[in-house]
């Protein structure tokens, strides 16, 4: 599941798949095999490996700043 929905000059995006540890930090690789680079200060490491869903705004090409992370249930 990946949409888009502009918020006046903000582009707001919600993605997910499995939240994963990489070379430049937390992401998420989607069911699609997008790579998605998150940008947030803390993340419950007990989701880790686990799908899970990102909302925030976009501040690069594949990069989400954070407002909200929450695991779905599978």
């Amino acid at each position: 599941m990946s949409s888009q929905f502009n918020s006046g000059q903000s582009k707001r995006k919600r993605v997910s798949g499995r939240l994963e540890v990489g070379p430049r930090g937390f992401n998420i690789l989607t069911d699609t095999g997008d790579l998605w680079v998150l940008d947030r200060d803390e993340f419950d490491n007990g989701l880790i490996g686990r799908h899970v869903v990102a909302e925030g705004v976009l501040i690069g090409f594949d990069r989400l700043q954070v407002d909200w992370l929450g695991e779905i249930d599978q």
